[in-house]
């Protein structure tokens, strides 16, 4: 009896745990923290503010030919079947499902600053995009980590949906499962084989079990830059591979990498863009999908300049001098470092 009390005990500050983590995510971002950009005549003029005190990053970047995102789809629809791991969870702890997943990445991205985010079932989705058709607005970003796109969109054939949609400007974001190897209907998971060829045109996905990475991709510092922790290339990219076949101009990995596989690949596609998150479901991965969407990083990015600091109970402010021609003039401010509070996105016209 008293093992099966301690157990017990054990169980519910687990339980406590995860559930003041979320509160204080969740809570304290606010009102408690602000943060402002301006731009004139080639100078950046930026202040960030804490009623407390707090670690803060700014991010100045050139996003190259990619501009900025004006909306954020998240496809989630319970009445279509999905084709993802589960992952065990701690004792007392939510399932880490689907709907929780989707629940949460929209609290994350609310207190990052993200642009307007909108959850859309498979119908909704399909009509959105034939909207961004008939508009010539292509400047938004999908969200899918069901593992399978809906039929509406994708049958597993180049003439499909999601392709137009992408070549016009639409940008992927892919968690869960192989890429383009299902897609799902209201009663089923539908097997096409091997399609990677259809996004990428080369063969470049894990598909040897590799999982988990322990070192950073060479090449540039955005996982230091944006505070990431995902480690998992289950399901990435490698990255050489599709270099060969699109450019290394157009193909930027960072995070973690294990052998020869990234845990975050960004492609162009067309004028739009995939990016392909490693591993399976996560709070480390849907966290670093919050840091990606928030900051609007792209395949094309050139990070300028990053200011880190610690500021308490007062504004800071300071300038950044731009030098040479930028083609994407981009902002992104956050307080919290790995385990964010705030986050602010700015961008601007030169």
């Amino acid at each position: 009896m008293k093992f099966d009390r301690t157990i017990e005990v054990i169980a519910v500050l687990v339980l406590a745990v995860v559930i003041i983590g979320e509160v204080a995510v969740y809570t304290t971002g606010p009102g408690k923290y602000s943060s402002d950009v301006e731009f004139e005549n080639g100078v950046i003029s930026y202040s960030v503010s804490a009623k407390g005190s707090e670690t803060y990053a700014v991010i100045v970047m050139d996003n190259g030919d990619m501009a900025a995102m004006t909306e954020i789809y998240i496809y989630f629809d319970e009445n279509y079947k999905s084709n993802y791991e589960d992952v065990p969870v701690p004792i007392g702890a939510k399932p880490l499902d689907q709907r929780y997943y989707v629940e949460q990445l929209v609290r994350q991205l609310e207190y990052r600053g993200a642009v307007k985010v909108t959850v859309l079932n498979a119908e909704d989705l399909s009509e959105a995009m034939e909207r961004d058709t008939a508009s010539g607005q292509y400047a938004k970003g999908l969200v899918v980590i069901s593992g399978a796109l809906p039929d509406m969109i994708y049958t597993g054939n180049p003439t499909d949906m999601i392709f137009d949609w992408m070549n016009d400007g639409g940008r992927l974001y892919w968690q869960g499962n192989l890429i383009g190897s299902y897609y799902s209907t209201k009663d089923a998971v539908h097997d096409v084989g091997d399609k990677q060829t259809l996004f990428f045109g080369t063969s470049c996905l894990n598909t040897e079990g590799i999982d988990k990475a322990f070192s950073d991709v060479s090449g540039n510092d955005l996982r230091n830059d944006l505070s990431l922790m995902n480690n998992s290339v289950k399901y990435g990219i490698d990255p050489a591979a599709l270099s060969a076949v699109k450019g290394s101009d157009k193909v930027l990995a960072f995070g973690y990498s294990q052998e020869d596989y990234a845990s975050i690949v960004m492609t162009d596609f067309g004028k739009g863009m995939i990016c392909i998150i490693g591993g399976d479901y996560s709070n480390n991965q849907r966290s670093d999908l919050a840091q990606i969407l928030s900051s609007q990083i792209c395949y094309d990015v050139e990070v300028i300049e990053i200011v880190t600091g610690s500021v308490t109970r007062k504004t800071i402010s300071d300038t950044c001098d731009l030098q040479g021609t930028v083609d994407n003039l981009a902002v992104y401010i956050y307080f919290g470092g790995y385990y964010s509070v705030y986050g602010n996105f700015f961008s601007f016209e030169v």
